[in-house]
């Protein structure tokens, strides 16, 4: 294996332009009585030119390790900031996962059709119940949804539907429980005793009708909710790429 020359080191490469640069000054001053006047007078006129050009490609020289020292720090910031911004994207795509599990399970159209079609004193106790477990399932999605609009409260595309699939899935869970006192009120009765309440009977039809309109208005903004986190974590993952094309660029 050969000899391996070793590189000079910048430093050392723009202090001896400088001390050139110093040393061609003060040679054309005594350069004179030792070369024929023509050459000394050539040279003269052109001292300043070659004395600021070495001189600047020495500081352009001894600027290069400044240049390397930022382009490292700005590789660290990169790299810093893609383990931040990674944790944001999986966690809206966390979120993404329950809006579309919520809008395979938050439907009551099974529901609605046994309140509709099947007589109330077959299923008095158990279509009660089994809609206060899509209520217990709605209350778990309304605490999650609250959750990430609570650590993303910036006005938003994406808080803004958010706020409105909350809104439409709290009415379609009122609007079940109003269902529920219905049905108990025209057959086993209410708890009076615990503040329960009996709802009109002219009210009976439009809280019926009103429960197509709740759950299509919380299917359409659960599925513009899921649109909107969709456009959001797409544009999280290019800003990493980008970060990451940094860090990995400014280390080579």
């Amino acid at each position: 294996m050969g000899l391996r020359l070793r590189k000079p080191q910048p430093d050392l490469i723009a202090f001896s332009l400088l001390l050139f640069s110093c040393a061609l000054i003060g040679w054309t001053g005594v350069a004179g009585p030792i070369f024929s006047d023509d050459l000394w007078k050539g040279l003269e006129n052109w001292q300043t030119l070659i004395a600021a050009l070495l001189a600047l490609a020495a500081a352009y020289l001894a600027a290069r390790p400044v240049y390397r020292q930022l382009a490292e720090q700005r590789r660290q910031s990169a790299a810093a900031a893609v383990s931040m911004i990674v944790k944001a994207a999986v966690s809206l795509e966390a979120e993404r996962d329950i809006i579309r599990k919520a809008i395979d399970d938050l439907r009551v159209d099974r529901l609605l059709y046994e309140y509709d079609a099947i007589s109330w004193h077959q299923i008095y106790a158990s279509w009660p119940e089994e809609a206060f477990e899509f209520m217990k399932a709605c209350d778990a999605a309304l605490r999650s949804l609250r959750r990430f609009s609570e650590r993303n409260p910036d006005p938003s595309p994406t808080q803004y539907s958010r706020l409105a699939a909350i809104a439409s899935l709290a009415k379609l869970r009122g609007g079940l429980s109003d269902l529920v006192t219905i049905m108990r009120q025209e057959t086993t009765g209410l708890a009076y005793e615990e503040g329960e309440q009996d709802i009109p009977d002219d009210e009976h039809p439009t809280k019926r009708s009103q429960m197509d309109v709740d759950q299509e208005s919380w299917i359409t903004a659960a599925r513009k909710l899921d649109e909107d986190l969709s456009l959001e974590i797409a544009a999280i993952w290019r800003r990493i790429r980008q970060l990451e094309s940094i860090a990995i660029g400014a280390s080579q």
